[in-house]
């Protein structure tokens, strides 16, 4: 019997394990059936939930039918998708061998799944065409053949590469000569869209793990003397979890409460602010928003995430009133653009090469992979939902789940 985690979609820290027999049904053609290994839990995981039926992250991987009553009911029972590993343990794609390793999103469970793939580019890259998955996302339905390397390695790979599209786009397509719109629809993004050579940047969350992304972005991967922008401030409820890098960029970390932590921008003169928004609470926004105004003619907010907690739905709608004013990242259309200018050999080839720096440079700093076990209990999947959903995973801790036992 499978141990799989189920939650309920009506309130989001409502979960539960439930056991059902895995599948050995015959395999069809050009699939696989693939068995969770190692995978992440973060924040991103409260939004595949909280926006599971209007973005299908639902639909990824349906709760079996033969779960038992009352998770059965997919109206009310999800599983939630999980960025990670996974092994194959039966194949009908010549190139994919049986006890191959595949990177992608995964179930949040250990009951066999099956997988129809076709061949992406470059060589190695596949696409899932299952017909209930055919209005997610392009990014979620994307998964990599992967080799075995050293655990920390691994471990990090599926803590963090998945957070860090966002930000290496931003670097690479937003604020560049791509000059590609944050939402992916090819909208317009006008050259001082793109412009941060006159500009502060002060994010927001920055102790996240996608804020960390974001930070080694412009401070390892950018010609900030010449791009910009001007300095960085990081605010954050925990600064003194931040890296430090070598960079000549000018940096302030300092933690939201700091009455006077935006005035330090003001130093720099700029004619724009460019707020990124990694998750921090509604108010601080709100308050970096308003003092930004007050310095520099022109202020940017692009929202990325969500504050790491379960909204309440008259909290979520408050938020979604203000997104008129904010330019919304889509980190999968955003990608489906860069993909479609450069081409995807290109692509991929820099993000790979982007990816091993980072993890040469250890950018991920002192956070520290919190390794659970299995999907029951305290210590695996159940009790590491109940830490995201009650707000008790440190600034500087990372869950990582290992199902290989």
């Amino acid at each position: 019997m499978a141990a799989v985690h189920v939650v309920s979609k009506l309130d989001n820290s409502e979960h539960a394990v439930c056991k059902i027999t895995s599948d050995n049904s015959v395999l069809a053609p050009s699939s696989v059936r693939a068995q969770s290994l190692l995978i992440s839990l973060t924040s991103n995981n409260l939004t595949y939930a909280r926006n599971g039926g209007r973005l299908h992250w639902w639909d990824v991987y349906p709760v079996p039918p033969d779960a038992p009553a009352p998770f059965n009911n997919r109206q009310e029972w999800g599983i939630v998708p999980a960025w990670g590993y996974a092994r194959v343990v039966e194949s009908t794609v010549d190139a994919i061998a049986k006890g191959s390793l595949l990177y992608g999103m995964w179930p949040t469970s250990v009951h066999f799944v099956d997988l129809q793939l076709r061949r992406s580019e470059p060589a190695g890259h596949w696409i899932e065409c299952s017909p209930h998955r055919d209005q997610l996302m392009t990014a979620y339905n994307h998964y990599e053949e992967a080799s075995p390397t050293d655990p920390l390695e691994l471990q990090m790979t599926a803590l963090c590469k998945p957070l860090s599209g966002g930000p290496s786009l931003l670097n690479s397509s937003v604020f560049s000569a791509q000059r590609l719109h944050p939402f992916g629809t090819g909208a317009p993004w006008s050259e001082e869209d793109a412009d941060l050579s006159s500009a502060v940047v002060i994010s927001l969350s920055a102790s996240s793990k996608t804020g960390r992304s974001f930070f080694w972005e412009l401070a390892r991967n950018r010609d900030t003397a010449s791009s910009g922008p001007l300095a960085l401030l990081q605010l954050t409820s925990a600064p003194e979890t931040l890296p430090q890098y070598e960079t000549t960029l000018p940096v302030k970390s300092m933690f939201y409460g700091d009455l006077d932590s935006v005035s330090w921008a003001q130093r720099f003169q700029p004619s724009r602010i460019v707020i990124l928004d990694f998750g921090a609470p509604d108010a601080v926004l709100e308050s970096v928003r308003s003092s930004s105004s007050k310095i520099a003619a022109s202020v940017t907010v692009i929202s990325i995430g969500y504050e790491a907690k379960v909204y309440k739905p008259e909290e979520l709608q408050a938020r979604m009133a203000t997104n008129s004013s904010k330019v919304q990242l889509n980190t999968s259309g955003l990608r489906d653009q860069a993909v479609k200018l450069v081409g995807a050999d290109n692509y991929f080839q820099r993000l790979d090469t982007d990816w091993k720096r980072w993890l040469e440079e250890k950018a991920y700093g002192d956070l520290q992979a919190k390794v659970m076990s299995g999907v029951e209990g305290r210590q695996g999947i159940e009790g590491a939902w109940s830490d995201l959903c009650q707000r008790r995973v440190p600034a500087n801790v990372g869950m990582i789940v290992d199902l290989s036992k």
